[in-house]
């Protein structure tokens, strides 16, 4: 059976994610950062899956009070801006539309300063790819999170990823495609000849309609 590591910071998300691979994967679990120490012994995996939004090896930061009380009125902000969408019957469709995507915006901003408040980032992520892909280059590594922006896509793949997929966007039997396309990207023999002579060459997949 082939195996693969998935990386998180969260139990929730280590156990449903060993949910969606058991049966076609033997799955060890890495709860980041406490045990880390587990990626960098033994034999290396079929395939490294992880989250892109990590807190660094030192743990999730504690918000401060003023942390809390900023991101309280984002939020407050942003929930009366989605509320006052259809409070004014007069307003045309184009211009809804306008202030719902400037709405959506601003609730990302929101949610940017709560990750960067708990020491949660994508250079992170990023960081720990390139150690693993150091140790074991000849094994493809994909990200799985929910924050997964094209900025973010394209990051990662520059950084040597194969793919880059949003948590809830498959189900159980496209996941597990997506896996496999993955490894098997990673291992075609011109793809391989090709990083041999120092080319870097990454893929995200999209998934079979």
């Amino acid at each position: 059976m082939r195996r693969l590591v998935f990386i998180d910071d969260d139990r929730t998300e280590l156990e449903a994610f060993r949910d969606i691979v058991q049966g076609d994967y033997h799955c060890t679990t890495v709860r980041w950062p406490d045990e880390s120490a587990k990626l960098f012994s033994g034999p290396p995996p079929d395939i490294f899956v992880s989250d892109l939004y990590l807190p660094p090896l030192s743990g999730d930061t504690i918000p401060t009070a003023e942390q809390r009380e900023s991101a309280a009125k984002e939020a407050k902000r942003v929930t009366d801006q989605f509320s006052e969408l259809y409070a004014d019957s007069s307003g045309d469709d184009k211009s809804r539309l306008r202030k719902t995507m400037n709405a959506i915006a601003d609730a990302y901003v929101m949610l940017k300063r709560q990750w960067e408040a708990l020491g949660q980032s994508p250079d992170n992520g990023v960081e720990l790819l390139t150690r693993l892909k150091s140790l074991h280059p000849e094994v493809p590594f994909v990200f799985y999170s929910r924050k997964i922006t094209p900025e973010n896509v394209i990051r990662v793949l520059q950084a040597g990823a194969v793919d880059a997929i949003r948590k809830g966007a498959f189900n159980k039997e496209e996941m597990l495609a997506r896996l496999t396309e993955a490894q098997q990207v990673h291992d075609r023999k011109g793809i391989r000849s090709m990083r041999a002579h120092g080319l870097n060459v990454n893929v995200t997949l999209i998934s079979k309609v």
